[in-house]
């Protein structure tokens, strides 16, 4: 059986964190652990990874960024706020888009392992405990972007995805709505999740029934599903998990030959500048891309420069925007 990175910390009496950073030559280790960590290492005959060994014996002036979809108009912002700030820390950039496709995803980040960029920044389309600990066993400085992972080793930037959309269905039923759809993103990746569980909670917690359909967060996934409904639903309001599916929901309202919002009311998420030309323009909620990237890599970049080891979890403000939906 081979032995891991959990095994070397069980035998240390150290965390995991704690063993990558030894491996990874980090400065932040005092002289007595890193020499207890050592010892096991040697003792289990700990051979490791390939990659993880590369990275500890080199630097590099290049930033991953792994996206999951490009095409969005909301990852375009996200990486220009990563570009510029990247620049102004004197790093280049390497982008990879993933599809939302795990196993591309995966494979992006050996590759840009290999190539041994000084570390990736992270938006990951599935993220769970046993994904987490596989990058920590790389030895490789990761920021999570846009998804927050707390009790972990990594450093991580976002907005409350659940508050925000708990605000905005709030909002609706503050304003009368009952009859409330939900165009939910996909299961499994976090500001989905956690925007269709709010909507589900603020829905219970008024007496009022819950209904969503699961998608993905394109424009023809809401437009499709929201043709679905209109056939077989009298709604009055609709709450989409970002700006596309609303806008296409949206169209296919218009398709129907209803109007918005005198016969159905719709919230975005996410605030794109498709958002602003719609008509009517899609009230919606703000999420600060251009600063969530920014802020990604001054994160990066201080776990590059080892000025410290303890993680941070930011969660950046969010903001209704209302207009005419």
């Amino acid at each position: 059986m081979s032995i891991t990175i959990k095994d070397v910390a069980k035998h240390a009496g150290v965390s995991k964190a704690t063993v990558s950073r030894v491996i990874n030559h980090n400065t932040s280790v005092n002289k007595e652990i890193k020499e207890r960590v050592l010892a096991s290492i040697e003792e289990l005959g700990y051979q490791p990874n390939a990659i993880a060994r590369s990275l500890a014996n080199s630097t590099s002036n290049v930033i991953g960024l792994i996206l999951p979809d490009i095409v969005n108009p909301y990852f375009p912002a996200l990486a220009r706020g990563i570009e510029d700030s990247a620049h102004e820390h004197g790093y280049s950039l390497f982008i990879s888009n993933t599809d939302n496709n795990p196993d591309i995803e995966q494979e992006y980040i050996e590759k840009m392992c290999r190539q041994q960029v000084g570390g990736i920044i992270l938006i990951s389309s599935i993220l769970d405990e046993e994904k987490v600990n596989k990058l920590a066993e790389l030895g490789v400085p990761f920021v999570l972007c846009d998804r927050l992972i707390e009790n972990s080793q990594f450093d991580t930037v976002s907005i409350d995805n659940y508050k925000a959309a708990y605000e905005a269905v709030q909002r609706l039923i503050r304003q009368g709505y009952e009859k409330i759809y939900h165009l939910s993103g996909p299961k499994h990746i976090q500001p989905a999740d956690k925007r269709r569980q709010a909507y589900i909670d603020a829905m219970h917690e008024h007496g009022l029934e819950s209904m969503y359909q699961v998608g993905d967060f394109s424009y023809k996934s809401g437009y499709e599903r929201m043709k679905s409904v209109l056939e077989k639903s009298k709604i009055s309001a609709v709450f989409a998990a970002n700006d596309l599916i609303a806008l296409g929901a949206m169209s296919a309202i218009h398709e129907k030959g209803l109007t918005i919002p005198n016969d159905i009311s719709v919230i975005g998420c996410d605030d794109i500048l498709f958002a602003q030309m719609s008509n009517p323009k899609l009230s919606t909620i703000s999420v600060p891309a251009y600063k969530i990237g920014a802020t990604a890599v001054k994160l990066l970049v201080d776990r590059i420069k080892g000025v410290r080891s303890k993680s941070k979890n930011l969660i950046l403000n969010h903001k209704f925007i209302e207009r005419e939906s």
